[in-house]
């Protein structure tokens, strides 16, 4: 029997809670336990960092595979899910380095194809007048499930008897939760067997030629993505040096954390109400003067205030860049062709997610971070100049 679209919405805000654990675990807590229970090399290091930006560029090739399985979107993320649990309850308890990042990379492609399967279920769910607002609760409830994720982790690790294998436990059971949210959830949207020529077939690369539009607004987030990733790496580094702001570890954490992802919750039902009303060309370059505030003031104050203001307002416009990311596409691509035009999109951050951080560190030590805000801010801000050449796309009009 279908459900109903309340049931679909319910569920999906639950799975957002639980998702938000295994994202938080692998940003954050795969990486501490590789260095300090594996000692791990930095190329073990290397490849666990990258897993999630190897997922994303493999996905115009592995949506063309899932397709053919004539499953729906949401039966297939659930498969992955438990794909996802599997490969983290082997990392858990093998006693190999090379099978614990092999199978801690597996786990983050199936993940990292989830928000490509689930696009083409929220356009046909929610229409065009209520999907950011509706899809904003589950991103929000993300990050907090990431929040009570992070503080109980760290807690658990920092007993004397710890086992960091309970870490992953925990992330394989919200795995499988997740997996059973998706079955829960409606599925009732086929995915049709792809007959196109095999030219066109794997990926969708074709709508590079076929799509100008598509190809400037591709080339604007990359310019985006590349001048604001490529600062991610050097917060922290900015807060603990010793040479620069040298704070406690207390304070690191209320500036990364509870500043950071409270304005991020907050702001984030704001921006899922915005992106239903608003033009989206502009409602991108709002998002880019709030990244682009950021960035300048975050790497150009001296005082716990200014760093406190920067922190704010990055959290702020990650709660509409993470929306945005995830449904923008469902303003230009037509009807159907959604995961194509996702496909695509995420095959161009895994680019930039892999790359932008080693270019962070390199300028950084060359200019250092003042250096670094301003050419991160002047390339956000040629981003936005692109963006507002597609403005009068007729696709873009609400």
């Amino acid at each position: 029997m279908k459900t109903s679209f309340s049931s679909f919405q319910i569920f999906d805000s639950w799975r957002g809670l639980v998702q938000g654990v295994l994202e938080i675990g692998f940003s954050v807590f795969v990486l501490l336990i590789a260095i300090r229970w594996w000692d791990a090399t930095p190329v073990h290091k290397g490849f666990l960092s990258g897993g999630m930006s190897v997922g994303l560029l493999l996905t115009p090739f592995l949506s063309s595979t899932l397709s053919d399985l004539k499953k729906t979107e949401v039966e297939i993320s659930s498969y992955l899910m438990i794909l996802t649990g599997a490969s983290l309850l082997f990392a858990g308890f093998t006693s190999s380095l090379f099978l614990f990042v092999c199978s801690c990379m597996v786990a983050q492609v199936c993940l990292s194809q989830i928000p490509n399967m689930i696009l083409k279920a929220y356009a046909r769910n929610y229409s065009a007048e209520e999907r950011g607002k509706k899809v904003s609760i589950t991103l929000a409830l993300s990050t907090v499930g990431g929040l009570i994720a992070s503080y109980a982790f760290g807690s658990y690790l920092d007993l004397n008897n710890a086992d960091y294998c309970w870490i992953f436990v925990w992330m394989s059971f919200s795995a499988f939760v997740a997996a059973w949210l998706f079955r829960k959830m409606d599925a009732s949207i086929p995915i049709v067997k792809n007959n196109l020529p095999s030219s066109k077939k794997h990926g969708g690369f074709a709508l590079l030629r076929e799509d100008y539009i598509f190809v400037r607004v591709l080339a604007a987030w990359m310019l985006l993505g590349f001048g604001a990733i490529m600062t991610f790496p050097l917060r922290i580094e900015y807060l603990s040096r010793e040479n620069q702001m040298n704070l406690s570890n207390r304070d690191i954490a209320l500036v990364a954390v509870v500043a950071f992802f409270g304005a991020k919750i907050i702001s984030t039902f704001f921006w899922g109400k915005l992106f239903d009303s608003m033009h989206f060309i502009k409602f991108r370059v709002l998002l880019n003067m709030f990244m682009g505030m950021a960035i300048l003031i975050y790497f150009n104050s001296q005082s716990i205030i200014g760093i406190l203001t920067g922190s704010v307002l990055a959290g702020m416009g990650m709660g509409g860049a993470n929306l945005a990311w995830n449904l923008w596409v469902t303003k230009l691509a037509p009807s159907g062709r959604e995961k194509d035009y996702m496909s695509i999109h995420m095959s161009f951050t895994g680019i930039r997610g892999f790359l932008a951080p080693f270019a962070g560190y390199w300028v950084e030590s060359k200019v250092g971070f003042d250096g670094v805000s301003v050419i991160s801010a002047l390339m956000i801000g040629g981003s936005a100049l692109l963006f507002l050449t597609c403005m009068t796309d007729r696709r873009f009009y609400i």
